[in-house]
């Protein structure tokens, strides 16, 4: 039971849907397991790297494909998909990266460091370019392998202080950026592989070129993207929790097949419904997108937590602003929830909570 009350200080659920670690500055708040960087831990940050700049790249191409092909009207909602949610995904990034700074602005004043994400996002060309071409989470996927291989280095020389602190920062920067994934999977890939698989059932002829090759590329690639995020997460977040075992290679795999059957059913159901009754389909995900949305602001405690300032009291009323970043955010999450049900795999804080309470009786 003890064990159970230390997990719940290192989980947070943002609104009320996805678990993530939470520690305090001090590294001894590290889960009390043996803060070692696998060889697995490595290959996993290696690959969700080449996986996005993939993903990445199959997008940009079709895009400048249909430009190319004079299909404007194709171009511009490819454009759209690509564009709004890798905007929304900087700025989360950099909200993250704020809470980070305030939260360890001690240490880093001691350290007197900045992760090249920090120095990338606050340049603004160099953010505009984040925006362009989605890598918001590489930046962060970057910084993660980063202070893994470091963990590593510090592990070889013997500097057990050292080891601890990186692998701490490693797990910080790991559940960052695999929620990261989560949104940029729900809010770019899931769209952008309904727009592709309904263009191309719309106007398949049996005929199968370059544009076919290119669109079927980017499907793929996506579908590919959208289980590997998943999966990645759910290490990620095993990986902070004491309680939890270290996901094998198996169970990355099966946790990565499960997530990616998932996926390609629902998108292939709601890209066949879009190629016959678009405008019923897309005003049907509104209806549910609002829904869930708003199902999500009726229990939004992660949501308030995740956009209140850290110098405001955690009981004083949230302002304004506060407010509006919070419904924000809920709309955001809402679109996440509306793809994946999230909540029927993960339990929410107050079902652990009862568990606990009958635990204990």
């Amino acid at each position: 039971m003890m064990e159970e009350r230390n997990n719940k200080r290192y989980t947070i659920y943002i609104g009320g849907i996805f678990p993530a670690p939470k520690f305090d500055l001090d590294v001894v708040d590290v889960p009390p397991r043996q803060p070692y960087v696998s060889d697995l831990d490595v290959v996993f940050l290696i690959a969700s790297i080449i996986m996005h700049l993939i993903d990445m790249a199959f997008d940009i191409n079709i895009a400048v494909r249909y430009l190319l092909a004079n299909k404007v009207i194709y171009f511009i909602w490819t454009l759209f998909f690509l564009l709004i949610p890798s905007f929304i995904n900087v700025i989360i990034s950099r909200r993250m990266q704020h809470q980070d700074e305030e939260i360890d602005s001690d240490l880093a004043q001691l350290e007197n460091h900045k992760t090249c994400g920090q120095a990338i996002i606050k340049k603004k060309i160099c953010c505009i370019l984040a925006v362009a071409f989605q890598l918001a989470p590489v930046i962060r996927y970057y910084d993660t392998l980063i202070y893994a291989l470091k963990a590593r280095n510090c592990e070889k020389v013997g500097d057990r202080n050292g080891q601890k602190r990186y692998y701490f920062k490693m797990l910080k920067e790991d559940q960052d950026v695999a929620l990261l994934r989560i949104f940029e999977c729900f809010l770019e890939a899931a769209p952008q592989q309904v727009l592709q698989l309904t263009i191309l059932l719309k106007h398949y002829d049996s005929d199968i070129n370059f544009e076919f090759i290119h669109q079927v590329g980017s499907i793929i690639t996506s579908l590919l993207s959208m289980g590997w995020a998943m999966a990645s997460y759910n290490r990620s977040i095993r990986l902070a929790q004491h309680d939890k075992e270290i996901m094998n290679i198996r169970g990355s795999i099966c946790q990565f097949l499960w997530h990616f059957l998932v996926t390609v059913s629902r998108i292939l159901m709601v890209s066949l419904i879009a190629s016959i009754w678009p405008l019923y389909t897309a005003l049907a995900c509104v209806c549910h997108w609002i829904a869930m949305t708003i199902w999500i602001l009726i229990d939004s405690h992660g949501i308030l937590q995740f956009c209140r300032k850290n110098n405001r009291a955690p009981h004083l009323t949230p302002t304004i602003t506060e407010r509006v970043y919070s419904v924000l955010l809920a709309l955001v999450i809402g679109i996440t929830a509306m793809t994946l049900y999230y909540t029927l795999y993960h339990p929410v804080r107050k079902s652990q909570l009862q568990l606990s309470l009958r635990n204990e009786d």
